[in-house]
């Protein structure tokens, strides 16, 4: 699995208090018609309870396989001083489950998504 991606970055943020690993994207994921190469994920999954099987590598795969080529509207701002627009695909189908994921543009990016949260929907 790991030629599909490879770790370019793993570090903690003080200012979001977090731990974030980015990676290089090794296959073509294209999202509203752009090109991917990076994808960060965040630690904020796994401080809920019973997400303990969701993995980096699960959440890479679910954009390999089933958001590839997706082209989705951003949910409506819950908050108007929000400065990014956040995607909240839900019941995602991968591997007989469903899942939810939130994720945005990386910060003046067009080819960098960083995924905040992901977990499985019954």
């Amino acid at each position: 699995m790991s030629e599909l991606f490879s770790l370019i970055d793993d570090k903690f943020s003080k200012e979001h208090n977090e731990q974030q690993w980015t990676y290089s994207l090794h296959f073509n994921l294209v999202f509203n018609k752009r090109i991917i190469k990076y994808l960060t994920v965040t630690d904020y999954t796994w401080t809920k309870k019973g997400r303990e099987t969701i993995t980096k590598e699960l959440i890479i795969n679910i954009f390999k396989e089933a958001l590839n080529e997706a082209i989705l509207a951003p949910e409506p701002k819950k908050n108007p001083h929000w400065k990014r627009d956040h995607f909240v695909p839900q019941r995602i189908p991968f591997d007989d489950k469903k899942y939810k994921l939130v994720f945005w543009f990386k910060d003046g990016t067009d080819n960098h998504l960083w995924v905040k949260n992901c977990h499985q929907q019954d």
